[in-house]
């Protein structure tokens, strides 16, 4: 059974004569889970002394246990190649959380369960049933939201979901998170966003979003914590997967992660 997305038309395309509705998707995790019944091998694998994740514990233990590394890049393996991403230090409870997971072994591996050109390539929360399991075990939980002006959903932002049902904070989803592949955003355009938000951009930002390419309706509604900073490539490719009704790729697109510690990190 595929995960349920929430779509929305939050975007307009600026043309000649009246603006034209765009009814583009906004990234969101899957129904709550039910219970799910643990495979002793799985119990196993991930078997540590930390506490199993809670909305009431998350911000403190990911916010102890980030301050205890030091990477912050982390590789994307699929089956087009290698994607790296780099996780921002001053966005602590996101990357912590991503850093955690991977170092857990919930990406390893995981899949891109939503493609959608021009927009997003999306995954983690797969329904598959070692996912639900570690879920389970890991701990089922959200993170608190920390937007910041200078994190925008441009080309290469990585970001986590969330759901919007019930949730007014905009908290994130724990595991599901997305890859912007976007298209570009001319000025009148972004001007109607910027209106209806509420919001300024900077003329750098603008020029991103004008020249590169993104989501900029999703900013101030998802954390952006992080970057790809090698294989954007590789994400067009995944984007361009052939799909179903649902944006579901017709084919398993796997990924395996790992934190790579031979180099320093990147900031913008």
């Amino acid at each position: 059974m595929k995960e349920v997305w929430l779509w929305g038309a939050l975007a307009l395309v600026w043309g000649c004569g009246s603006p034209e509705p765009v009814k583009e998707d906004v990234p969101a995790p899957q129904a709550p889970e039910k219970a799910v019944e643990v495979d002793e091998r799985i119990r196993r694998l991930v078997a540590s002394d930390f506490p199993t994740l809670t909305d009431d514990n998350a911000v403190a233990f990911l916010t102890e246990w980030g301050q205890t590394q030091t990477e912050n890049r982390i590789a994307l393996d699929t089956k087009h190649g290698r994607i790296v991403v780099e996780v921002f230090e001053d966005v602590p409870v996101h990357r912590a959380n991503f850093l955690y997971k991977v170092y857990r072994r919930y990406f390893d591996p995981a899949e891109f369960t939503r493609v959608v050109p021009d927009f997003v390539v999306q995954g983690g929360n797969s329904e598959e049933e070692r996912p639900q399991q570690l879920r389970f075990l890991i701990g089922q939980h959200t993170l608190p939201a920390e937007f910041q002006d200078d994190k925008i959903h441009v080309r290469g932002a990585l970001a986590m979901s969330r759901s919007y049902i019930e949730n007014p904070d905009k908290r994130s989803s724990g595991y599901d998170f997305y890859i912007v592949t976007g298209r570009t955003i001319g000025p009148q355009e972004l001007g109607r966003i910027q209106q209806d938000k509420g919001r300024r951009y900077t003329e750098a930002q603008a020029r991103k979003y004008a020249t590169q390419g993104g989501a900029p309706h999703l900013d101030g509604e998802h954390t952006v914590f992080g970057r790809v900073v090698e294989g954007m490539d590789v994400v067009d490719r995944l984007a361009a997967t052939p799909r179903d009704g649902s944006d579901w790729p017709v084919e398993r697109l796997e990924v395996r992660m790992n934190v790579l510690s031979e180099a320093p990190a990147l900031h913008p």
